[in-house]
């Protein structure tokens, strides 16, 4: 499951997009926090390990119910950030989720909100989450499904995309293969998973009018951005159209937002 973005690349994009990602990404990816939370079971009194931790949402809500929290990203902005922002119960490292620096056995519980899909090699940071967690200790996360599986918001951005860039660019395997059952249950299983189940999240993304397609775009994913400045002008203006036109229709039709499901996927370590 190769990525076209390296761990770098992926440092220097998330770094830049910390200040922008509450107000893009929030309103979305926070809409599975507490089914999230709800499948780990009782949180009060564990140590949890959250991978990819952001601006530090997710572990202010873990906080809240009881659990403590420690947090990674690759992101130093984005460090700095959770720590303003959950400064009791929780501490927050740069670092990276395929290269843990935690002693085996440390944590009751691993979390990934919307993380491992950006990951360069997924399978590693699930090995990594297994070795770090102790017997019994379950990891969940989530991501995005697939465009052809009912998402409707990556169905215009990708949609927007493919037309227009040749090659066409598709996406790297790991931004929607992970929802599959048949990609993530031998993964988690050759990381030393079991009792490994998943269930489908009902996600709408909201639209705050006809360029909140493209802000996304721009400023809550990396490899689109990238991609996008790869661009010649007319490219990029072909882009911007047809992504506020797919928009637009919605708000035309009197919808406040697109359907974005997610797949929450939850195993245990035995």
């Amino acid at each position: 499951m190769k990525q076209t973005t390296s761990s770098k690349d992926q440092q220097k994009g998330w770094q830049r997009k910390a200040t922008a990602y509450d107000e893009i990404s929030l309103p979305a990816t926070s809409q599975a926090f507490a089914p999230l939370l709800d499948s780990i079971g009782t949180l009060r009194g564990l140590r949890v390990l959250e991978l990819a931790s952001g601006t530090g949402h997710l572990a202010e809500q873990a906080v809240a119910r009881g659990a403590t929290v420690v947090g990674v990203d690759i992101a130093p902005e984005m460090v700095e950030k959770a720590r303003r922002r959950v400064p009791a119960g929780a501490e927050f490292f740069q670092g990276d989720g395929e290269e843990l620096s935690f002693e085996e056995q440390s944590f009751q519980a691993v979390l990934c909100s919307f993380g491992f899909l950006h990951f360069a090699h997924p399978e590693q940071g699930l090995r990594e989450a297994a070795r770090v967690l102790k017997p019994g200790g379950c990891c969940a996360f989530t991501v995005w499904q697939a465009p052809e599986q009912g998402n409707e918001f990556f169905q215009l951005i990708m949609g927007a995309y493919r037309t227009r860039i040749k090659p066409e660019p598709g996406s790297p395997p790991s931004l929607f293969g992970l929802a599959d059952p048949e990609v993530h249950r031998p993964m988690l299983s050759q990381a030393g998973f079991t009792d490994i189940h998943h269930q489908e999240l009902e996600i709408n993304w909201p639209l705050n009018g006809p360029e909140t397609l493209f802000e996304f775009a721009l400023k809550g994913g990396v490899r689109t951005r990238m991609l996008y400045e790869q661009q010649p002008a007319a490219i990029r203006q072909a882009i911007r159209k047809a992504l506020i036109s797919g928009a637009q229709s919605y708000l035309t039709a009197g919808k406040t937002a697109v359907p974005c499901p997610a797949v929450l996927v939850r195993a245990r370590k035995p």
